[in-house]
């Protein structure tokens, strides 16, 4: 029995070497932070962070002097962004999370007071030629200032009127 054990072991650590595994996924890096897709093109994962800053000042001035300077500083926004596909090119999703104050308030006693940290969480699925199938979370497209990303707005406040 003992000898069974000590030749079976030896064996195993002996050919494990011949065992071929999986071969290693050649990246192709583009757009993003990271950005990797797989060589059989089976999965795709990008990875993008972004954040923006906004300081305001105010000074006072009382008709013959300026009254001390107050002053802010703000993480406005600060993303995590990923999206890809998985298995095939036609199942895609897209996970958004937001970190700053700004972001993740919103609490009340309808969601037992917990931060907003998912702010897109969406799967697609392409079941024919330009028809989707869409299932999660994410931004409604009633207007097409929503729908346009604040990483692509030339200043970092939306108009009053629209804002959250």
């Amino acid at each position: 029995m003992k000898y069974w054990t000590v030749s079976s072991l030896f064996f195993i650590t002996v050919f494990t070497n011949l065992l071929f595994a999986q071969q290693v996924s050649d990246t192709k890096f583009g757009k993003g932070m990271i950005n990797f897709i797989a060589k059989d093109s089976s999965f795709s994962v990008k990875f993008a962070p972004r954040f923006q800053t906004r300081y305001e000042s105010q000074w006072d001035y009382d008709e013959d002097s300026y009254a001390p300077a107050e002053y802010n500083f703000q993480i406005r926004r600060a993303r995590l962004k990923f999206d890809g596909f998985a298995f095939s090119p036609k199942l895609s999703y897209n996970v958004e999370l937001g970190l700053s104050n700004r972001d993740i308030s919103g609490a009340s006693i309808f969601n037992r007071n917990t931060p907003r940290y998912i702010l897109d969480a969406v799967i697609q699925w392409e079941f024919y030629q330009g028809f989707e199938l869409w299932a999660g979370q994410t931004k409604l497209p009633g207007n097409i200032e929503r729908v346009v990303s604040s990483a692509n707005l030339q200043l970092i406040d939306r108009s009053l009127l629209n804002s959250r």
